[in-house]
């Protein structure tokens, strides 16, 4: 350990107002403790930038807080000498808006307003929390390390990752959110500015310590996966704690339906219009939103590194067949109408809104006009899901995997098990009944939408076939004027014409789509988007 010779100093903007200006400072200092792990004494320091410094002054790396009044990325960037690839200037922009998701998200799980004119601590605790978390993901950025979404052994492991907040269920159903964010900086942080920033004694072999870091991390499971794994790798996802995709999605599950099964009144406080719980419903309705896409990454998922020749390391494994089965149990409860469905007790909470409170993309879109739409959510979130599912790439990898190995499911598999699981879900009144007729036309609409545009023609093929095998069916139930005969009979004719005129666009049930998550992440609707125009790959719009 040594004194830095020239510490890395950042400066932070005055105008952060308490406490997230404490937060911050926090949170960018977190980076301190990786250069320590490097051997520096105090290299890494945060200040409040003085009157004398320019946020713009190429000599300083700042952190910029920005006002907004609707939502916006934070990002950490880099002005570098493109010579040699030194960073010359950090710069971090913070949004004042980011804290607004978290403390919603509080609010919808642990209904705390119990009085109504209570400011309860833990809300601003839990949102100052992913504050420290975000100043030092930027930070960490402007340093040169890309996102690390990798599901580790070791735990939470990098500051660089989506995070999620973590919150489970104690033995006597209450809610523990003790650990919803990591404190400090993650294990991959330090090993990656150690192997970026260590210095080595004169004589020493550099190209063998450098890889000592590594391997050393290896073997403890720290481990970097990024962006472009997200969709492929089981173990890579953003907002998504644990290392099992499909186990996780079974506890959020939990975790909402408990806290669904408390939301009322007390989730906002005195005052505040009753229309405006569904601002705060919305996210708790959608708290699985992200893990729905990690248990979908099982599906056609293959374990793999970033292989070198001479490692001696395994490439790539497929996931096995019991772990993308399992994946798949836990997606068709993502579309149970008893887990879609909102209890009566929040459905006769929320009158229609009042005037100065019109609707925005932050709520559920609605069907029913002015009214809130007691539909409209399990269609938001069921679509989400079959989004997933029905991904063309993934189609393609479960059909190249079913044939490389039999034991795997195949895309056949997948897809009798979503269209018979819809059809055998048990209902327990006409609600559910209603949600389940919903939810098998959004599976029918996607289905259609990948047999008209997958790249892969087995993949339309196996497609197209399983709607044929349901229009038959649907026209044998199609007869009469009850409402599920009513149902099929539109779907039998929705189907003909779609083998009629195959390239034509579905009409969605709803649009626009799911209210946007984190402030980032994009809605399920997307979807729609790409495949109208053909597109394979995800786009920010």
């Amino acid at each position: 350990m040594s004194e830095a010779v020239e510490p890395i100093i950042y400066y932070l903007d005055p105008g952060t107002p308490e406490p997230l200006r404490s937060a911050l400072l926090e949170g960018a200092r977190w980076w301190n403790q990786a250069f320590e792990a490097a051997g520096y004494r105090d290299a890494f320091q945060v200040e409040i930038r003085p009157p004398h410094i320019s946020s713009h002054d190429i000599r300083y790396n700042v952190i910029n807080w920005v006002h907004r009044s609707t939502r916006g990325w934070s990002t950490g960037g880099s002005v570098r000498d493109p010579r040699t690839g030194e960073i010359i200037k950090g710069i971090v922009t913070l949004g004042s808006l980011r804290v607004r998701q978290d403390y919603m998200i509080a609010e919808g799980l642990l209904s705390p307003y119990r009085n109504g004119d209570e400011t309860p601590p833990e809300l601003a605790a839990w949102a100052l929390a992913r504050i420290r978390q975000l100043s030092a993901h930027e930070v960490g950025h402007t340093l040169g390390l890309g996102h690390n979404y990798y599901d580790s052994d070791a735990g939470r492991i990098s500051v660089l990752d989506y995070p999620h907040p973590l919150v489970t269920l104690k033995p006597d159903g209450s809610l523990d959110y003790s650990e919803v964010y990591d404190v400090g900086i993650g294990e991959w942080d330090k090993v990656a500015i150690t192997y970026g920033y260590k210095d080595f004694a004169p004589g020493t072999d550099e190209k063998a310590e450098l890889a000592k870091i590594l391997e050393d991390g290896w073997a403890r499971d720290i481990r970097y996966m990024s962006n472009q794994d997200t969709n492929v790798s089981p173990r890579t996802d953003q907002w998504s704690n644990g290392t099992n995709a499909a186990g996780e999605l079974n506890r959020m599950l939990d975790v909402r339906r408990n806290a669904l099964g408390r939301f009322g009144v007390n989730a906002i406080q005195t005052g505040r219009p009753m229309a405006t719980l569904e601002e705060v419903l919305v996210p708790l309705y959608l708290h699985h939103r992200y893990q729905v896409e990690a248990a979908a990454s099982v599906l056609g998922g293959v374990h793999y590194i970033y292989a070198f020749r001479g490692d001696n390391r395994t490439p790539f494994e497929r996931a096995s067949g019991a772990e993308q089965r399992a994946a798949m149990d836990a997606l068709l409860r993502t579309l149970e109408p008893s887990e879609l469905a909102l209890p009566n007790s929040i459905l006769d909470l929320i009158p229609p809104r009042p005037g100065g409170y019109g609707g925005s993309r932050e709520l559920f879109p609605k069907m029913t006009g002015g009214m809130f739409d007691a539909l409209s959510p399990a269609i938001v979130a069921a679509s989400h899901t079959v989004f997933q599912l029905l991904n063309p790439a993934r189609a393609a990898r479960i059909v190249q995997q079913h044939a490389i190995d039999p034991t795997l499911p195949g895309l056949d598999e997948i897809l009798n098990r979503l269209f018979d699981g819809i059809r055998s879900f048990k209902v327990s009144n006409p609600y559910e009944r209603e949600i389940q007729r919903a939810v098998e036309r959004v599976a029918i609409d996607g289905l259609m939408r990948l047999a008209g545009n997958a790249p892969m023609s087995q993949v339309r093929a196996l497609a197209a076939a399983r709607l044929r095998a349901a229009k038959q069916t649907f026209e044998m139930e199609g007869s009469g004027l009850t409402p599920s005969a009513a149902h099929y009979a539109l779907l039998a004719e929705d189907l003909e014409r779609f083998f009629h005129r195959p390239g034509e666009p579905v009409r969605p049930l709803v649009s626009p789509g799911a209210p946007p998550g984190a402030p980032i992440g994009q809605p399920a609707m997307e979807w729609l988007l790409r495949t109208e125009i053909g597109c394979s790959q995800p786009r920010l719009w």
